[in-house]
């Protein structure tokens, strides 16, 4: 059996993320992803079975890059009273998005393939955990709106992810417009009271 070539993986995660970013999730065939790295198609099956993996690879790429950049022990830090731990978490994801405004759009993208037939077969172990707790706290303790906290985490993504877009295609600045600027719109929408 051949020795998989870790680097060329992560040619090939490149290569679906382009083609996500270009055509939609729709677009990815085994058959792009080897032209666009420069190898036979059958190569690309060494790696990944088919092109749900592929799709999911990417997709757990992307929530393990906004893993390593979080600073998830600080949400976790119950002696930080829950609004600033809210405000540190809404932070964090403007922060990863500002710096890397395709990383959203590749969640998005792959997310709104459910819609379309196609399962997201990762998640089982939810990256969003100590989010959940986080939100799931807030609510409980009378901070946020009694609501499901997939609803906080859609509009905090939804925000950030419009506005980082905005600031990537030039309608924006993200100076104009900053975090301070931005923050007290999220905070209204989820606060309670």
């Amino acid at each position: 059996m051949k020795k998989k070539d870790m680097s060329k993986q992560a040619k090939i995660q490149d290569a679906v993320a382009a083609i996500i970013l270009k055509e939609g999730p729709a677009g990815v065939s085994t058959t792009k992803v080897a032209r666009r790295v420069g190898i036979a198609q059958s190569n690309v099956y060494l790696y990944f079975k088919n092109k749900q993996a592929l799709i999911d690879s990417v997709y757990q790429r992307e929530t393990q890059r906004i893993i390593n950049t979080t600073a998830l022990a600080a949400l976790a830090d119950e002696t930080v009273a829950l609004p600033e731990r809210i405000r540190m978490y809404v932070q964090q994801v403007y922060d990863y998005s500002l710096a890397h405004p395709d990383s959203l759009t590749l969640l998005q993208q792959i997310k709104s393939l459910k819609g379309q037939g196609m399962e997201l077969t990762v998640g089982a172990d939810d990256p969003n955990n100590v989010v959940v707790r986080l939100l799931t706290a807030g609510v409980t303790a009378g901070v946020l709106k009694p609501l499901p906290v997939n609803l906080f985490m859609s509009l905090v993504f939804a925000v950030i992810h419009t506005h980082t877009t905005n600031v990537k295609n030039g309608l924006t600045s993200s100076t104009a417009v900053n975090f301070d600027t931005l923050y007290p719109l999220i905070w209204d929408a989820i606060r309670l009271g």
